[in-house]
């Protein structure tokens, strides 16, 4: 026993063996690290593919956001991806819809994905957890946020099988540049060098010739906003810095001309106005003139992809419009109207409405209005048959609202802007015409429409006649214009119209009279005698008061119960991974 003991006392010291036994005993941690590192390879690799599938689903959701569930559907079926859609608690398949609960059972679904749509908005100054909102519109984004069951080989005997889940943020940009205004029909120059001096504050002396020679002027946007750079001598700046600033009517002008649409005409025209204009003190803020949201920050000049034409008329008149706004300008046009004795005009024009320019580049959802008009006209006419030497003194009230565009859709017929399709909804200003007296003090507050109250439109000594009417425009709701390819290739005009035409509503007026006549010398006939000659005095008020209303609002790019829309250009940029 004692000699057992002391060998096996010997062995103390001796280290022979001990590696075997050592590497032994690790074995089995060795053989457990390595399945361990074979399980997280293998779902490393599995959220590297989920990710690129989601990736790819972002891009395929952002290029049909308004169909992003069934494509993306799609999309996972034809390349054999085994996940579908979360929405509402349900798991839509492309075999159907189930319960969310029916997932865990599904042998032939991994997973799935949770689409959220939104816009993105590409601003450096914008930290990246918020440039996208959820929820806003309109969409130009999809969030797309895909789970699925990682596989085990060896873990999974003593741990369940983790969730997967990886996020892609894809975005696209459709953009077009549209206008709403009012084209040219048949004008009357004199009026129109009135209205238009009085709102520029110098003498115009411009032919119908010249006016047509405006609007046939295109001139390309982004140029012109490179001329205004330069007359502002602003060099490395945003368009966004650009349309935050102040410019003078006469470097405005001078801009309008470098530009030119390619007409030596309309720039020799633009230069002399703008030469007249001298040292002008009125200044105008370009946005309310134009918008240009998508690109503002880009530096001026670097804008590619997108052409936008707009006629040198059109900005000619918002920039009158801009100047004057809030402003109100009286007008003596005389006897130069035929068919009236004598015509005083008094206009106002409101400030436009913040963000909504005549004129926008834009995405879906943009808008763009006119001005809102108030229009004060004292006409004076002879009176006819008992009223024959009788001067009539007839006030108008014109107010008009605010036309309206928006772009409602983009359409970019595969990805390619030359096959685009634009649809834009409009609604034409709506008009209100009254025969009556109106309150001064709030002709030029556009908070609150002014009282109308009766008028004396005749005051003799043998008779007195007041009179009050009133006429709406009406049929406003919007109508859906689609511009095809050829039609913002050729720079067409749409129109919407309350189908009253000017003359409708004019007649109408002076048909629906309130009058109250006092004969004070009974040789001039009976009151109904009275009635029948001023009914046939108003009616011959119809057509030159058609001709003062439209030319002075044609001024400002508004028309009665009409508006023109015009889209010439459209970008259809690929969605592109943006998170």
């Amino acid at each position: 026993m004692f000699r057992k003991l002391r060998s096996i006392a010997a062995l103390g010291p001796d280290r022979a063996g001990n590696i075997g036994i050592m590497a032994a005993a690790s074995t089995a941690i060795v053989i457990g690290a390595m399945a361990l590192g074979v399980d997280y390879g293998h779902l490393t690799l599995e959220r590297r593919s989920l990710q690129d599938t989601s990736d790819l689903a972002a891009i395929v959701a952002a290029s049909s956001i308004d169909q992003a569930e069934p494509a993306v559907l799609s999309f996972y079926k034809l390349n054999g991806k085994r996940l579908g859609i979360m929405r509402d608690g349900k798991l839509i398949t492309s075999e159907g819809e189930f319960p969310a609960t029916a997932l865990s059972s599904m042998e032939d679904i991994d997973g799935y994905s949770v689409l959220t749509k939104g816009r993105y908005t590409a601003d450096l100054s914008i930290p990246v957890e918020n440039r996208f909102v959820a929820g806003a519109m309109p969409y130009d984004a999809v969030s797309v946020t895909t789970t699925s069951a990682g596989e085990l080989f060896f873990a999974k005997a003593i741990s369940t099988e983790p969730q997967i889940a990886v996020k892609s943020l894809a975005s696209q940009q459709r953009t077009a540049a549209f206008s709403v205004g009012s084209r040219l029909a048949s004008l009357n120059g004199g009026i129109l060098n009135q209205v238009l001096g009085a709102l520029l504050g110098t003498n115009v002396t411009l032919s119908v010739m010249d006016y047509n020679a405006l609007l046939d002027a295109d001139v390309e946007l982004f140029s012109f906003t490179q001329a205004l750079a330069t007359e502002l001598k602003l060099t490395g700046v945003t368009y966004e810095e650009l349309l935050q600033s102040e410019i003078s009517l006469g470097s405005y002008l001078s801009a309008l001309a470098s530009a030119g649409g390619g007409s030596p005409s309309a720039s020799a025209i633009l230069s002399g106005l703008s030469r007249a204009l001298g040292t002008t003190q009125a200044n105008i803020p370009l946005e309310k003139i134009l918008s240009l949201e998508p690109y503002k920050a880009l530096t001026v000049g670097k804008a590619t992809g997108l052409t936008a034409k707009v006629s040198a008329f059109e900005l000619l008149n918002a920039a009158a419009a801009v100047a004057n706004g809030g402003k109100q300008v009286a007008l003596d046009l005389g006897a130069t109207v035929p068919g009236l004795a004598s015509v005083k005009v008094d206009l106002a024009v409101g400030e436009p409405p913040v963000g909504t320019p005549f004129l926008a580049v834009g995405e879906k959802g943009t808008i763009v209005r006119t001005a809102q008009t108030r229009v004060k006209i004292t006409a004076s006419v002879s009176g006819l048959s008992a009223l024959a030497g009788t001067k009539i003194s007839v006030p108008i009230y014109v107010e008009v609202a605010n036309a309206e565009a928006a772009l409602s859709d983009i359409i970019c017929q595969g990805g390619d802007p030359s096959n685009a399709i634009v649809k834009v909804k409009a609604v034409p200003g709506v008009a209100e015409i009254a025969i009556g007296n109106v309150d001064a003090a709030a002709f030029n507050h556009f908070a609150s429409p002014p009282r109308v109250t009766k008028a004396t439109i005749v005051d003799t000594a043998l008779l007195k006649v007041a009179a009050l009417g009133h006429a709406y425009a009406s049929n406003i709701s919007p109508d859906t214009l689609a511009f095809s390819p050829q039609d913002i290739r050729d720079g067409e005009i749409q129109s919407v119209s309350t189908r009253d035409t000017l003359t409708t509503l004019t007649t109408t007026l002076l048909g629906n009279l309130e009058v109250d006549i006092k004969v004070l010398i009974l040789t001039l006939g009976t009151p109904k005698a009275v009635q029948i000659a001023l009914a046939d005095t108003l009616a011959t008020l119809t057509k030159p008061l058609d001709v003062v209303l439209y030319n002075t609002l044609l001024t400002l790019g508004i028309r009665i119960g009409e508006a023109d829309v015009r889209v010439t250009g459209v970008t259809c940029r690929r969605p592109v991974l943006v998170q």
